[in-house]
């Protein structure tokens, strides 16, 4: 494979310093000569070279001459001429041995090197701390994989479900405050999920119902029906609020609408406990309790036909997350039976990467900065996992939980991931969090080089 050259405009002081003799005045050692010369002038005899180049053409045959005296006393000027004060014949032309090279100077050909190595695309080590920046107490917070109780909103403030209560706090000054509490324990809140904007906040109930409250005021602004039974999943697609049922129902409820709820959707047979939205809104995924996840198309709502329904999982399907990146690219995580992470080609409908993860999977993340995935476990690891993309090959864990991990979601900036296991514990992850260099390398910080070109004046 040929080796790209990096190429430079000859008018460049590179080029020009390029086109110059580059060596080390002060060192008078040489190495062994090469194949390259250069001539001294101040050690030639322009004349002495113009009498044998005259003599050459002058010279017709080999036969010996009968010389006068006015040529032997040119033979004998010759011969003192051609000798230098060593007796030694003299060159003409000296040929020089290659200059060693100077520890504090390099040559032009390093240079040029080094000029292209800086010009490349720089990716700077990142490091992944495998320890939580923060922990929080988690009291209440239900053991039940079905249920969906922790979001992080638009407006930097995670909302959790903790028993009876849904609590917020503002991630950027730590405070955190109450904003409902169920009348009846038993008709507790089942899942919690933030607006697109951030202002409003969804939350379904035991009881079938859904919540939808204003945070600013915090206030109680339209409640839901539709369902008959717990609404464990919530995803927002702008003014379209889509629900998942114990029933195994999904209604798409419009929040401008007074009436009922827009579409319903049957495909599953079982509990829909997983619901979400691609960035685009252009495609619905969901994941249930039979153990299959249908991709719906938004254009095809009213006929309840779903575009695909994968059943390659063996267990619930409840982790569900698509590609920041590549629009059409689903994830999905099943249950303890199966254990497997799946990269599906929602256009196409295939499955294109597969992956035992020997853990339940209970939540997934991709990263917003970096090709990778995270990944939440339970049974029987109880652990956060990091995966790069494609190649779904582990970068590392990160431990801590003392129980199954069943709750994942990310800051608005997509640094931090905030993770809620049993253990009645949420801890926050700095494992997204970018280089600080912003992923490139500033150029003053280069010019700072006594090496710098830029610095380097050319009299």
């Amino acid at each position: 494979m040929d080796q790209r050259i990096p190429r430079y405009s000859m008018g460049s002081p590179l080029m020009r310093l390029r086109e110059h003799q580059w060596s080390t005045p002060s060192s008078s050692r040489f190495a062994e000569p090469g194949d390259r010369f250069i001539p001294t002038r101040s050690l030639m005899n322009l004349d002495l070279a113009q009498s044998l180049l005259w003599e050459r053409l002058q010279k017709k045959d080999d036969r010996p001459a009968i010389l006068t005296a006015r040529d032997e006393y040119r033979r004998k000027v010759r011969e003192q001429l051609t000798l230098d004060s060593e007796g030694k014949p003299f060159r003409m032309l000296v040929f020089r041995g290659i200059p060693r090279r100077c520890k504090n100077v390099p040559l032009v050909e390093e240079m040029m090197q080094e000029e292209w190595e800086r010009s490349r695309p720089f990716k700077p080590f990142r490091r992944i701390s495998t320890t939580a920046d923060s922990i929080l107490d988690g009291p209440n917070l239900m053991d039940d994989y079905y249920l969906n109780l922790l979001d992080w909103g638009k407006s930097n403030i995670l909302a959790v479900a903790l028993g009876p209560s849904i609590y917020l706090r503002n991630a950027e000054n730590g405070k955190v405050k109450l904003l409902l509490r169920a009348n009846d324990e038993e008709d507790h809140p089942t899942s919690v999920a933030w607006s697109g904007d951030g202002k409003r906040l969804a939350v379904g109930f035991a009881s079938s119902r859904i919540e939808l409250w204003d945070v600013a005021s915090s206030r109680q602004v339209r409640i839901l029906e539709g369902h008959t039974s717990r609404v464990g999943s919530l995803s927002w697609n702008q003014n379209i609020l889509t629900s998942g049922s114990l029933e195994a129902s999904i209604i798409n409820h419009d929040v401008r609408s007074i009436g009922r709820s827009v579409t319903r959707l049957q495909g599953h047979t079982d509990e829909v406990c997983g619901l979400r939205w691609s960035g685009a809104g252009d495609l619905l995924a969901s994941g249930g309790n039979d153990n299959l996840v249908h991709v719906w198309e938004s254009s095809s709502m009213g006929s309840s036909k779903y575009l695909h329904k994968f059943t390659d999982h063996c267990a619930a399907v409840r982790a569900l997350a698509w590609c920041p990146f590549q629009s059409n690219i689903l994830a999905s995580g099943g249950g303890t039976a199966d254990r497997c992470i799946k990269i599906w080609n929602a256009r196409t409908g295939k499955c294109t990467k597969s992956i035992d993860t020997c853990a339940q999977v209970c939540a997934l993340e991709w990263n917003k900065h970096q090709k990778e995935i995270l990944s939440a476990h339970g049974y029987s690891q109880n652990q956060l996992s990091l995966w790069s993309y494609p190649s779904m090959s582990k970068i590392v864990d990160l431990r801590g939980h003392e129980a199954r991990v069943l709750h994942l979601s990310q800051s608005p900036d997509g640094s931090t991931v905030a993770s809620a296991a049993a253990d009645e514990s949420i801890r926050f992850w700095k494992v997204f969090e970018p280089p600080p260099s912003a992923f490139s390398r500033k150029r003053d910080e280069d010019d700072t080089s006594l090496l710098s070109l830029k610095r380097l004046h050319i009299r």
